[in-house]
């Protein structure tokens, strides 16, 4: 399943997608989903990987895997912008991204 995230606050231009076959990320997903926009509290976080995987919009870059989470080390968050202006860098050496202000806006597919 695709699931569409966006962050709070800022365009839909700041969009990114994540698919994942994992039962429990699509129930968690789900389950946000359920939920008023402004009370989906859980963000997406994980390794990143090089190219949109098929999925990521216009990104050339995806998740390799991920996980919805309530909190993480700021080292990772970020905007979807960010990762791909310095991909070198969030490839290499943060390894994987946890945008603080994402949230569950849509499933895709």
């Amino acid at each position: 399943m695709t699931f569409a995230f966006r962050l709070r606050g800022l365009a839909g231009t700041e969009e990114f997608r994540v698919t994942s076959s994992s039962a429990t990320f699509i129930a968690q997903a789900r389950a946000q989903l359920a939920l008023p926009e402004l009370q989906r509290q859980r963000f997406a976080s994980g390794p990143i990987r090089a190219g949109n995987g098929g999925h990521n919009l216009q990104w050339s870059w995806h998740f390799a895997d991920v996980a919805l989470v309530d909190a993480t080390v700021e080292l990772c968050d970020g905007r979807p912008s960010m990762v791909e202006a310095n991909l070198d860098y969030w490839l290499d050496t943060v390894k994987s991204f946890c945008p603080w202000s994402s949230f569950v806006h849509a499933e895709v597919r």
